[in-house]
């Protein structure tokens, strides 16, 4: 059991198991979420685009920025799980996990899915980015295991 382990249970693989359920029912269902112009993230991006401050932000970067967001927690929960040694196993397995679903959706969805080079790209950077920040926060956090130093003095 490693030091992460130890320090939080297996809140971080429950967590994980949550999630990856959660992605792959946001990008594994044959039809995307709100695609509609009337939709919330269409009146969003209009709301945007009205106004001049915003307008920079585009659908497609928006879509970019919420694809690298998306992996982010993924890349952080697995990292977390596996320990300080193996922190990068979080990267490695988002770029993996991005890669089968790119893959159905370019061969089983692709009526109504479109997996992308560019999907694969900030879905990997944000399990990398979720990867980094676990490996941070295990290394600013104190493992608990270790015993506290005791003063003792002798009279």
């Amino acid at each position: 059991m490693t030091s992460g382990q130890r320090r939080m249970g297996d809140m971080p693989l429950v967590l994980l198991i949550l999630y990856t359920v959660f992605i792959g029912f946001m990008t594994l269902t044959p039809y995307q979420l709100d695609v509609s112009p009337e939709g919330p993230i269409g009146r969003m991006l209009q709301f945007f685009a009205d106004h001049q401050v915003t307008s920079w932000l585009t659908y497609t970067l928006v879509e970019k920025l919420a694809n690298v967001a998306m992996f982010v927690p993924f890349g952080f929960l697995l990292a977390l799980h596996m320990g300080r040694r193996r922190w990068w196993v979080g990267w490695a397995a988002g770029a993996a996990f991005t890669c089968l679903i790119e893959g159905a959706q370019v061969t089983l969805l692709s009526p109504t899915r479109y997996g992308t080079i560019s999907d694969l790209i900030t879905n990997t950077l944000g399990a990398g980015i979720g990867a980094v920040l676990a490996l941070l926060v295990m290394l600013l956090l104190p493992a608990r295991d270790e015993p506290e130093e005791v003063d003792r003095v002798v009279r």
